[in-house]
């Protein structure tokens, strides 16, 4: 004869968080803290005329990041022997993952156009516009995504949901290969200079950018591959929680690598208030080289295209501040061009 709590446990199903769904529960409250610092630091002392696209996928990305923690912390609580819950959990896994990497594919794009071809307006940019129609796999993976999932309750009652295959290998190829792809994109005409240039390479401040922006981007990449790849080899039967506390740890990394890519170590590139400051040498041929430029056609900003053979790297060793990149695009203030300059970084 079955006694009454056996009865009721397997009439309801698991009663009350087990082991597993309070670690999801801190984890997820840990990368909300994480993220909402994030947000405050790079949102302080700035207006709405101060931020432009560089700035706004940066902040997007940590807002899109932040609700997919907090979405994952609330479904979480409520994922057993709830079929509504269930489904939200795949729908958030769904919205808010896909979106975060098409905002961070196109934070890429961003600083690629910049270092390429910043005298350019972007749509009249081949390179930028191919780059953007490379996204548009992206909504054919999205569609798969929502078409091809698996949502369904154990009969313990625990939520399992995930990716059929149709719709996981896709995802693992595309985003492993586009995110390389932009990186070396980024990377090339950096390390280009390096090799042109009769400076010190490693001592300049285009390489520490180069350097931080190579290893966030590899720290990324493997995160976001692990993930993916693990979906994989589950062929898409994960237990909800477990999803979604792997796929909150995945952007909640990219965004806090992002964050370290585009945050001055010192705070020196902020005056009293909180917002940027620039800072230019006496050269009149000084340009900015940042990846938080003005539009193309701003007078206040008079951009140039860089060549390889005219950049004179950290002319002045003793100008060790680095600018803050608000936007999430590490500003080198003091780089030298020459006026004559009508060759871009990197051409493709």
């Amino acid at each position: 004869m079955v006694e009454s709590s056996d009865a009721i446990s397997i009439e309801l199903g698991i009663v009350g968080p087990d082991v597993l769904e309070i670690i999801s529960e801190l984890v997820s409250l840990f990368c909300i803290t994480v993220l909402a610092t994030a947000i405050g630091s790079k949102t302080y002392g700035e207006t709405l005329r101060s931020i432009n696209y560089g700035r706004f996928m940066v902040i997007m990305l940590y807002l899109s990041s932040w609700a997919f923690a907090y979405t994952s912390a609330v479904v979480v609580s409520t994922n057993n022997n709830n079929m509504t819950s269930c489904t939200l959990g795949m729908l958030a896994c769904d919205i808010f993952y896909a979106g975060s990497k098409i905002i961070i594919y196109a934070w890429l794009i961003e600083r690629i156009y910049l270092v390429t071809a910043v005298k350019t307006s972007r749509l009249k940019t081949n390179s930028y516009r191919i780059h953007l129609t490379m996204l548009c796999p992206y909504i054919i993976i999205f569609a798969l995504m929502l078409i091809y999932r698996n949502i369904y309750l154990e009969a313990d009652g625990k939520c399992t949901i995930g990716l059929q295959l149709i719709a996981s290998i896709p995802l693992l190829v595309y985003d492993f290969i586009l995110n390389l792809y932009l990186t070396w994109l980024f990377m090339a005409p950096l390390m280009n200079i390096g090799l042109t240039s009769r400076a010190n390479w490693k001592r300049s401040r285009l390489y520490r950018l180069a350097r931080r922006t190579l290893v966030a981007s590899v720290v990324s990449l493997l995160i976001s591959f692990a993930n993916v790849l693990f979906v994989v080899v589950t062929k898409g039967h994960q237990r909800g929680l477990v999803c979604l506390t792997m796929c909150t740890v995945d952007v909640t990394i990219n965004a806090v690598t992002v964050y370290w890519v585009t945050t001055n170590k010192n705070g020196g590139g902020k005056d009293a208030n909180g917002k940027n400051k620039t800072i230019y040498t006496t050269d009149h041929m000084s340009a900015e080289l940042t990846f938080d430029a003005a539009e193309p056609n701003d007078n206040k900003h008079q951009q140039a295209k860089f060549d390889f053979a005219s950049i004179q790297l950290d002319r002045d060793s003793k100008l060790n501040q680095e600018e803050e990149d608000s936007g999430g695009e590490g500003s080198i203030r003091s780089t030298q061009i020459s006026q004559l300059s009508a060759k871009p970084l990197h051409s493709y």
